[in-house]
């Protein structure tokens, strides 16, 4: 298979395809299933939680686009030292509302609080030079075929040094992602765990410097 990619920022008239592609990435992900274990109010409450996301910060982040003939083979969200948090209005007024109309706001909340935690480490860092990674996903179509590596060699990483950063700090929960990232050459910094309904899942922090 050709995995060129093309690159670029997130147009408005992608948005909703970038969360699509978010949602069917990360929908068997223990940092989703874990609170919401019914499939289908999983589904509705991530589409609802990314898609109030990027609109909110839609102009704000750099949301960048790696496509392959068209169709969004990866999609990541870079926060700069100089970011500044959005406004609880903002995000009422971008669709914030809706996330809590469903009969799973207990475990919103929940999973909030969890996602605050763990980003947690990584924002202490944010800051000079140093830029937060808060997303990398790969269609699940083009898993597997080196596009991570790509899109992140490629277009990521220089994209950050393009603009002034020497740094890139990051947190997953997942084992097999950990794998991916130290092979890229992020070290590990901080570590810990959450634990939901009897559910527990590790929660890894990474830094990079980079140049």
């Amino acid at each position: 298979m050709d995995n060129t990619l093309q690159y670029s920022l997130m147009r408005r008239g992608n948005l909703k395809r970038c969360v699509d592609t978010v949602v069917e990435a990360f929908s068997t992900y223990e940092y989703f299933t874990n609170y919401f274990p019914d499939e289908t109010t999983r589904l509705q409450c991530m589409r609802r939680i990314i898609h109030s996301e990027y609109r909110t910060t839609f102009g704000l982040v750099p949301t960048l686009v790696a496509e392959h003939n068209g169709e969004i083979a990866g999609v990541c969200q870079l926060f700069s030292p100089s970011y500044k948090k959005p406004t609880d209005l903002q995000y009422l007024l971008h669709g914030w509302l809706r996330v809590y109309m469903t009969p799973a706001r207990q475990a919103v909340d929940e999973w909030l609080k969890m996602d605050a935690a763990a980003g947690e480490p990584c924002h202490q860092l944010i800051g000079g030079s140093t830029w937060y990674l808060s997303s990398i996903t790969i269609a699940p179509a083009f898993q597997r075929q080196g596009i991570g590596r790509k899109f992140m060699e490629e277009y990521i990483e220089p994209y950050v040094i393009e603009h002034g950063g020497t740094e890139i700090v990051l947190f997953t929960n997942s084992e097999g992602n950990r794998r991916f990232y130290e092979k890229l050459g992020y070290q590990l910094f901080h570590t810990t765990s959450f634990t939901y309904n009897g559910h527990t899942m590790g929660s890894w922090s990474y830094r990079k410097e980079i140049k």
